[in-house]
């Protein structure tokens, strides 16, 4: 086994370790999305964003900059402005629906057979995507 492969079981068995000695605080979507509701709303959503830009910045950006120039700059403005369409528009929406996920406000609006259909429609949607790209 080479150090890099070593490095990555470390991490990967760290990560496992810390979600099992903390399993027990987390027992909702509302606890794990945000908080259980404990937390300042501008925490839950400085967390979110940093969580979609940094997974986004440190798995792919670079290569993509490295291949494609400034255009990544667009991304990153464009999700930027997407954040802010999403506070302006959906978390008051959220918020009067006292949900946390997109799901649970589909279910409430549409009904449990929603659960089945989005996901299957995502995963559909998807795979004609990644054939015709």
């Amino acid at each position: 086994m080479t150090i890099d492969t070593l490095v990555v079981l470390a991490y990967f068995f760290f990560l496992v370790a810390i979600g099992w000695m903390f399993r027990k605080f987390t027992t909702s979507t509302s606890d794990y999305f945000r908080g259980g509701g404990k937390m300042l709303w501008w925490m839950v959503g400085a967390t979110a964003f940093m969580t979609q830009f940094s997974a986004w910045t440190f798995t792919g950006a670079a290569g993509r900059a490295f291949n494609d120039g400034f255009v990544v700059v667009i991304l990153f403005l464009a999700n930027a402005f997407g954040y802010f369409l999403n506070y302006l528009y959906f978390a008051p929406k959220f918020r009067q629906l006292r949900v946390v996920t997109a799901i649970e406000a589909i279910r409430q609006r549409f009904g449990k057979s929603s659960d089945r259909y989005l996901p299957g429609q995502a995963c559909l949607t998807a795979s004609f995507l990644r054939e015709s790209g």
